[in-house]
């Protein structure tokens, strides 16, 4: 099968990663509601919006999440309501935009689409607040895992009653049972992992009920 239309390209051959309203860079997620598409543009730490769903190649997208204009690409330690860092998975769901801020370990959630550039998330999931310090160098997080914190989330998604994130780096899927409507909400269940304050990679049950990781030895 062959694509309808190409977005991020004027076309099918061209590979530019250039900053601009039409560009991307390594754009790690995708959403739609059957109207408004969204789309992570990971390295540009922004999410785009078109307000309907393109028609054209190259088609200019409407609004920019995480920065103040199309181009520019800033990140901000701390975090605040408005920035991203490499954000890679987004969702739309009951009039509610999701996005996994992937590097600054956290979910933001827009209770409404934006419908202007830079638009503040309402909620923040993963942190208690949304300025809350994240150590920007990933070798030197450290953080215990607990039901109310992730590391490296890299999508999040929801069935219109319960919230679903990829912890992809504490080894995890975390489960919200609401969805969340309160900053650093914590999760309800973990799948993956025991209990919600482990992290051990291929971690099992044996007979007795006993973790263990089952690349090694119990």
């Amino acid at each position: 099968a062959t694509a309808s239309l190409v977005l991020g390209q004027p076309d099918y051959v061209s590979g530019d990663t250039a900053l601009s309203r039409a560009g991307m860079r390594n754009p790690t997620g995708v959403a739609s509601d059957g109207t408004i598409l969204v789309v992570a543009d990971t390295d540009h730490n922004r999410v785009l919006i078109w307000q309907s769903l393109p028609h054209a190649n190259g088609q200019l997208a409407d609004i920019v999440i995480g920065q103040q204009d199309f181009i520019s690409q800033a990140t901000s330690v701390p975090p605040t309501a408005t920035s991203l860092r490499g954000p890679t998975g987004v969702w739309l769901a009951g009039g509610k935009l999701y996005i996994a801020d992937t590097q600054d370990n956290r979910i933001l959630i827009y209770n409404k689409i934006p419908t202007t550039n830079n638009a503040a998330a309402d909620v923040v999931i993963g942190q208690p607040s949304f300025t809350s310090f994240v150590q920007p160098d990933l070798t030197q997080n450290n953080a215990t895992p607990a039901p109310n914190n992730m590391q490296a989330p890299v999508s999040v998604s929801t069935d219109g009653q319960r919230m679903y994130v990829a912890d992809l780096g504490q080894n995890r899927v975390l489960i919200w049972n609401k969805i969340p409507t309160t900053n650093g909400a914590p999760a309800d269940v973990a799948v993956g992992q025991p209990d919600l304050i482990s992290a051990v990679p291929n971690t099992s049950i044996d007979t007795t009920g006993v973790p263990y990781d089952v690349d090694n030895n119990p």
